[in-house]
């Protein structure tokens, strides 16, 4: 009798088993990714059915991305204490802004999954155009730093121009260019010159630029220096790096000078010597 009822029992998981697979399998061809073919540094979103999970909210799943591996892997903490035909919950994943190229989509749709989830799609990220350098320059004379995404205006200052004593003090960040063609998420970035400081400013916020380009700021407007990622809440996006704002903070003196880099290292190095910390200006891509 035991030997029977061991055989019914390996029977009747065998044709749960065959029906949640084939549930499984519906289930991943409803993958729907949102808009089907997105830009490079556009957010998208995937809707997936998943069964028997459980979520605090039922309707949003979390999303890790590998830049490097280029692969997506969603987590809807599916359990293994799902028995009986699990119900089927649809979720949403928001997915970040992601540089170009084709990304393997990876989850546990079922509790069937084995442990390691497997791949239930990919999607195709449209690539970017090629970006430009902008370079940074320091003049210890001064005691100023610069940046120019101006291939000719480098060359002028490694030449003696500006003024003279000009050099690259690091190796800057990357950008698209002022007038060629960029992604649609990154912003122009307005450039600033203040003759009572002898001093440059950038900003990519609309507000701030306008809001310079009074008569009454004492800056003066010369035009779009380049085309930047910006930071969501302050982060930066999978496969790009931060680019932190530094102040001198010496407007009292008329010595108003910023600094822009692209190593957390620095950035705490002048904040340590006195410099105030802006946060995140910028995200560079990869060249």
């Amino acid at each position: 009798m035991n030997h029977i009822r061991q055989v019914y029992r390996s029977f009747l998981f065998l044709m749960l088993s065959g029906c949640l697979l084939a549930s499984r399998a519906g289930h991943v061809q409803a993958l729907t990714i949102t808009p089907a073919a997105p830009e490079a540094y556009q957010p998208f979103t995937l809707d997936q059915y998943f069964e028997c999970t459980t979520i605090g909210d039922p309707d949003v799943i979390r999303v890790d991305v590998s830049p490097d591996t280029h692969s997506i892997h969603l987590d809807a903490d599916v359990p293994d204490s799902c028995f009986t035909t699990p119900p089927a919950f649809r979720k949403v994943a928001n997915v970040p802004r992601l540089p170009g190229g084709t990304y393997s989509i990876w989850a546990r749709v079922s509790y069937v999954d084995p442990v390691e989830p497997p791949e239930i799609g990919s999607v195709v990220v449209s690539p970017a155009p090629p970006t430009q350098p902008v370079f940074a320059f320091y003049n210890e004379g001064i005691r100023h730093y610069f940046i120019t995404a101006g291939a000719a205006e480098k060359d002028s200052l490694l030449s003696g121009g500006g003024g003279g004593g000009w050099y690259l003090v690091d190796e800057g960040f990357n950008a698209w260019p002022a007038d060629g063609p960029a992604p649609d998420a990154a912003k122009p970035v307005c450039r600033f010159y203040s003759a009572a400081v002898n001093s440059h400013f950038y900003t990519a916020g609309p507000n701030e630029c306008e809001l310079l380009k009074q008569p009454s700021s004492g800056w003066t407007y010369e035009g779009i220096a380049f085309h930047a990622l910006v930071p969501t809440k302050g982060s930066c996006y999978p496969g790009t790096t931060p680019v932190w704002r530094l102040y001198n903070d010496r407007a009292a003196q008329s010595d108003s000078n910023h600094r822009f880099v692209a190593s957390v290292d620095t950035y705490r190095h002048m904040i340590a010597n006195g410099w105030i910390g802006e946060g995140v200006a910028f995200c560079s891509p990869e060249s």
